[in-house]
């Protein structure tokens, strides 16, 4: 089958109307519509139905459609490369970063890509399990996450390169602002707490058992909503310590210790494919993200915690 016939098909569902998408395709609309005819032909019954709200693939339409979506995709990517090589970069890579970590490092982790002339970098991020779903997909190259992590890893590599520890974080109108001495448990339990994210502590830590069943509230991916409600509210959450006070954000004073509770591991780790470890591409930026993490866990403060 031709393939520009599902392009074409792909383009007419998304836009709706055969006139918009033969614009959109650079071709005029007879054009386009002895495509479609032809396309029927092949599949011996309609592709697309006339609506009130437009032209609508038929089941067999929509089905041929989505391969269409997906050649259209190829084909813009295939764009974007060649005009990557007539630029003079080498390939390009998609890295997920956990959020907390892209808030307190955005500056040195950008520096630091930006540096590498030859390649081209995707930034993206969201919560832990789906990022690591994405990279068993293989729609990230690298994945900078907690190191511990509850779900399916499969034929992943990790390596262990800042290190981090959890604490309890209490708003500013919190009556245990500044608290010099450990507070209880029996104390926390009474408190509004929310759940941030993988990081939380809650969700693989036996130390925390006690408390989740507290959280009314739970927030996964962005942090702003975290932060503002810590900068405005009483309440309470448990989040990777150093990466929180990296961000300038949260202050020291919130930062409370909890009795015979120095907080889980919440390192940070370099995630990628096994199989692509001997690429000698991805050596490459292995080694830049390795260095990256390293020289961020050198010089961040440690806060007084026990790394």
């Amino acid at each position: 089958m031709n393939p520009n016939l599902l392009k074409q098909l792909a383009m007419v569902v998304k836009q709706g109307s055969i006139s918009a998408a033969a614009e959109q395709l650079f071709i005029t609309q007879p054009t386009l519509t002895r495509a479609l005819q032809q396309l029927e032909q092949r599949v011996g019954a309609p592709v697309l139905k006339r609506t009130r709200y437009g032209m609508e693939p038929t089941e067999i339409g929509a089905r041929l459609a989505q391969i269409g979506e997906r050649i259209l995709a190829e084909a813009a990517h295939g764009d974007e490369v060649i005009q990557q090589w007539k630029g003079g970069f080498h390939n390009e890579f998609t890295i997920g970063i956990d959020p907390l970590l892209e808030y307190a490092a955005a500056a040195d982790i950008t520096g630091q890509l930006l540096r590498e002339t030859r390649y081209l970098f995707h930034l993206r991020n969201g919560s832990a399990a789906l990022q690591i779903e994405w990279l068993q997909q293989g729609e990230l190259d690298f994945l900078l996450a907690p190191a511990h992590l509850s779900v399916a890893q499969g034929q992943l590599a990790r390596e262990v390169l800042f290190r981090d520890r959890s604490a309890v974080f209490v708003g500013q109108k919190s009556e245990l602002l500044g608290s010099r001495k450990p507070v209880s448990t029996a104390i926390l339990e009474r408190k509004n707490w929310l759940i941030a994210g993988a990081s939380a502590g809650f969700l693989n830590s036996r130390e925390d058992t006690a408390l989740p069943n507290m959280a009314r509230m739970a927030f996964t991916g962005s942090l702003r909503s975290v932060f503002h409600l810590l900068q405005t509210t009483d309440m309470v959450v448990r989040l990777p310590a150093r990466l929180t006070l990296m961000t300038g954000e949260i202050s020291l004073q919130q930062m409370i210790q909890v009795e015979d509770n120095p907080g889980a591991r919440r390192d940070i780790a370099l995630w990628y494919r096994a199989e692509d470890s001997e690429r000698p591409d991805i050596i490459k930026v292995q080694e830049v993200m390795r260095e990256l993490l390293k020289r961020l866990d050198q010089q961040a403060p440690e806060f007084g915690l026990q790394l």
